[in-house]
């Protein structure tokens, strides 16, 4: 749950101070609402009673708004509501200005009855916002190509063959006649070997261009005026 804290401040420069002490302690700036001049009057006086102030207590703080005070109306979680007070306090918040002396008097005394009907003017802000105009997509996927190629390899075989022979040993075959030996002869062959080398053959390239151009953006800003004209007794009313 959260609670409406508020603080009156004699000019606008106080106020912003305050703003920024709230902001510091970890208030969220869009949970907090500054009014001063006499154009923010109405406003201030509504944003009251849309969270449960008395009529007469919100209409005395927009009375204070547009006599030149400054008011901060910050939306604060229940339990951190007495810190989000002292801030204010500490910041230079005032009492609310006593407005009875100035209150219009009847041919009696004092008023008995008050409305108060708000000027509401609109504020029109043209600015500009990024909005999506399609674009480009680059995939890529893999093909396969067939590659066929004709090799000749050469393979090697051992064979062993027995000759007959009646000669006399030489002196040195005489002398190694006897002894023990081992002669051993390896075959090889040849075998395909297929090497793969990735190159780039072309490239494509997303890039954007900008350019600026002008548009002319028209609004309009609405503006409630107030009419006062007297009115005269109703048929039949008695006095």
């Amino acid at each position: 749950m959260s609670t409406i804290v508020i603080g009156l401040y004699k000019e606008p420069r106080a106020a912003r101070k305050a703003f920024q002490a709230l902001v510091a302690a970890g208030c969220q700036e869009k949970d907090i609402d500054t009014f001063n001049g006499a154009g923010d009057a109405g406003k201030a006086t509504q944003e009251l009673l849309n969270h449960g102030f008395a009529k007469a207590v919100a209409q005395r703080y927009g009375a204070a708004v547009k006599q030149g005070h400054a008011l901060v109306a910050a939306d604060i979680a229940d339990q951190d509501a007495d810190a989000a007070e002292a801030i204010l306090d500490e910041n230079g918040a005032i009492d609310l200005p006593n407005t009875a002396a100035q209150q219009p008097k009847t041919a009696r005394g004092t008023v008995v009855e008050e409305e108060a009907v708000p000027v509401v003017e609109e504020e029109v802000e043209i600015g500009k916002r990024r909005i999506s105009k399609g674009g480009m997509r680059v995939t890529t996927e893999v093909t396969e190509t067939p590659v066929r190629e004709t090799v000749r390899l050469r393979e090697e075989k051992v064979d062993v063959e027995h000759h007959k022979a009646d000669r006399a040993l030489s002196h040195r075959e005489a002398e190694a006649a006897f002894e023990e030996k081992s002669l051993e002869m390896t075959a090889t062959s040849e075998t395909p070997k297929v090497t793969k080398e990735a190159r780039v053959v072309e490239e494509v390239v997303l890039s954007k261009k900008a350019a600026e151009h002008e548009k002319t953006v028209e609004a309009s800003a609405r503006r409630t005026d107030v009419k006062v004209e007297p009115i005269g007794d109703r048929p039949g009313t008695k006095r």
